[in-house]
């Protein structure tokens, strides 16, 4: 029987052992910090960059201040804060995020600093995304659309400005200038735009609270055990929260029907007396 056992024990630890290959913690191969990718700023693409963070619960407040200090240190014209949450469930858990506008040649650095930031304190990398968008192809074809728009503008001034015109075509063509002034007015919008997304980058840093690098060295089988423990632990908050929230109402039930059987039945009963 302790043969079986040992036998046992020892399976458990080789299939739980990490990888020798493996780097310490923290290193750029730990799934910390995360792929180190990025593209190269060019003057018609426009990037977006979004980062997803694990962190204790504790430490999620700390870290979103040190990244705003991050920003602000790089000065309004290179960084801007332009949104945040910071929220508390009723479960315990903790979702915040920070959201940025940078100058295009800082957003790769930042985006790695802030990383950094949340490895050294004990979090990771949960998730990561750039998105880009041809901006610069935008801006060549508002300005296509502005400059036909203006031609054909400048015609239709000139026809009206004819004299002999009948009112009926006088109507027409000042519909259709009024169209054409909308169209290049919607243009010009678009390109201020794709002008704004090149000018800056967004950047958004979303955090939630939870356990860091779960199951990514542990092994199988050690990794099943922490998260069956962790459904388990679920499980009975979700019971115990049940319970107590029913539980005033079984004890006012309980009461109710100690009452009725106490005096109730008398009051209702044959047994009152009688006038003779």
């Amino acid at each position: 029987m302790r043969r079986a056992i040992l036998t046992v024990a020892l399976l458990l630890a080789a299939c739980s052992a990490p990888n020798p290959d493996t780097k310490h913690e923290g290193g750029p191969d730990s799934g910390k910090s995360g792929p180190d990718v990025g593209a190269t700023q060019t003057g018609d693409l426009a990037l977006f960059y979004r980062y997803g963070f694990r962190l204790p619960a504790e430490r999620i407040a700390g870290v979103q201040e040190e990244h705003a200090a991050q920003c602000e240190a790089l000065k309004p014209e290179r960084c801007r804060i332009v949104g945040m949450t910071y929220e508390v469930s009723r479960d315990r858990t903790i979702m915040a995020s920070l959201q940025f506008r940078l100058a295009p040649e800082a957003a790769r650095a930042f985006g790695r600093q802030g990383v950094s930031t949340v490895v050294q304190r004990g979090g990771m990398l949960s998730n990561a995304s750039m998105e880009s968008e041809e901006s610069g192809a935008v801006i060549d074809s508002a300005d296509r659309n502005m400059a036909e728009s203006a031609d054909e503008a400048r015609g239709i001034t000139e026809q009206l400005a004819k004299p002999g015109l009948s009112a009926g075509e006088r109507t027409q063509l000042q519909a259709r200038l009024a169209a054409v002034t909308d169209n290049r007015r919607a243009a010009q919008a678009e390109r201020a735009d794709a002008v704004r997304e090149l000018a800056s980058t967004p950047m958004q840093f979303f955090y939630e609270s939870g356990a860091v690098d779960p199951g990514l060295r542990d092994g199988p089988i050690l990794g099943a055990i922490k998260d069956g423990w962790s459904n388990i632990v679920a499980g009975i908050a979700i019971i115990l929260t049940a319970f107590i929230s029913v539980l005033p109402w079984v004890a006012a039930f309980a009461l109710l029907m100690w009452l009725w059987t106490r005096y109730g039945r008398r009051l209702f009963s044959g047994d009152a007396p009688r006038d003779e």
